[in-house]
């Protein structure tokens, strides 16, 4: 399921995320669950080239996702700007 970033997360820029390739600047991410396995999907661009980065969130991230989730307040740029545990840069075709 496709999850858009609200109107006011772009525009305070909380659909940005700095990567070691340079920022990542997120349209919508894609999951269909929260758990601690869940793999994310984050379309945007990154350096003028529209992308496609998987992601999964590391144990300590999980869990702020998580609590934030329970109490129904969870944005979409709650879970970009947690803490990966590891991500690969793919291709958005």
């Amino acid at each position: 399921m496709e999850h858009l970033f609200s109107s006011g997360e772009t525009m305070y820029g909380k659909n940005k995320k700095e990567l070691s390739e340079g920022i990542l600047e997120g349209k919508f991410l894609k999951y269909d669950k929260i758990d601690a396995k869940t793999e994310f999907f984050c379309f945007g661009e990154l350096n003028n080239k529209s992308v496609k980065v998987s992601f999964t969130l590391s144990d300590l991230g999980f869990e702020d996702i998580q609590q934030r989730h329970n109490f129904g307040i969870l944005m979409q740029s709650d879970i970009l700007l947690a803490e990966w545990k590891s991500y690969n840069i793919l291709n958005w075709e």
